[in-house]
């Protein structure tokens, strides 16, 4: 039983991780970035993951995906939902279709793309540890990304069979 346990277990947190791969490589990040915050996925330091566009120095556009890590066990929550089709491969079509979305927005309105991500709150409690695990996820300590143009609209969706991942697609657009 154990064995069926850890075999659940890390097939969920690899799916995670698979998604993340998916949003990021589909929304134009490139490959050094997205393998950074993929590692931090996988071991569970991340809450969550955005990616932005800015214009003139303000934020006019953002995807965030938010992970739930369960306080009982250690599968992890994704919550990405739309009513499309099915995965393909290791893809949900939430994560391919949010992040060519992304790439396409970028694409259209000239700009490129930049991520951000949000430590679990016991790593942000401890900022040698926080100030240490920054450049292992590609990120800057004590940098954020930059203020909104103006108060953006929001959508959220649900990951089909991966009720870890929640998915916000904000614009200010």
């Amino acid at each position: 039983m154990s064995t069926y346990t850890y075999s659940y277990a890390y097939t969920r947190a690899q799916a995670l991780v698979d998604q993340v791969d998916v949003l990021f490589t589909a929304a134009g990040i490139d490959k050094d970035a997205t393998a950074k915050v993929c590692y931090g996925v996988d071991q569970r330091w991340l809450t969550s993951i955005g990616l932005y566009l800015r214009r003139d120095g303000k934020r006019v556009y953002e995807v965030e995906a938010r992970i739930n890590w369960s306080v009982h066990s250690d599968n992890a929550s994704l919550d990405f939902s739309t009513d499309l089709p099915g995965w393909e491969g290791t893809a949900s079509p939430e994560a391919s279709i949010l992040g060519a979305r992304f790439a396409a927005r970028a694409r259209s309105e000239g700009l490129t793309p930049n991520y951000w991500v949000r430590f679990t709150p016991a790593i942000i409690r401890d900022p040698t540890r926080h100030s240490q695990l920054c450049p292992k996820v590609g990120v800057s300590y004590g940098s954020h990304p930059p203020d909104w143009s103006k108060t953006p609209s929001e959508t959220t969706l649900r990951l089909q069979d991966l009720g870890e991942v929640g998915l916000a697609e904000r614009s200010a657009l």
